[in-house]
């Protein structure tokens, strides 16, 4: 019991962190090209993010 409570706070805190930091980490992975480029397939791979890029991006 104490175990899982434990893990469910450092996820917590883990969480907190990233969602603190999440521009400086946005900025360290997309500064990386080979990231940048896996990270940008992964989120096209996504269809709703997807069909709005490209409604944004073509529209006139």
């Amino acid at each position: 019991m104490m175990r899982s409570i434990v893990k469910m706070l450092s996820a917590l805190a883990v969480l907190g962190t990233a969602y603190r930091f999440r521009y400086k980490l946005l900025n360290v992975l997309l500064g990386n090209g080979l990231l940048r480029k896996v990270s940008v397939n992964t989120m096209m791979n996504i269809p709703g993010v997807r069909s709005k890029l490209m409604s944004t991006a073509f529209r006139k």
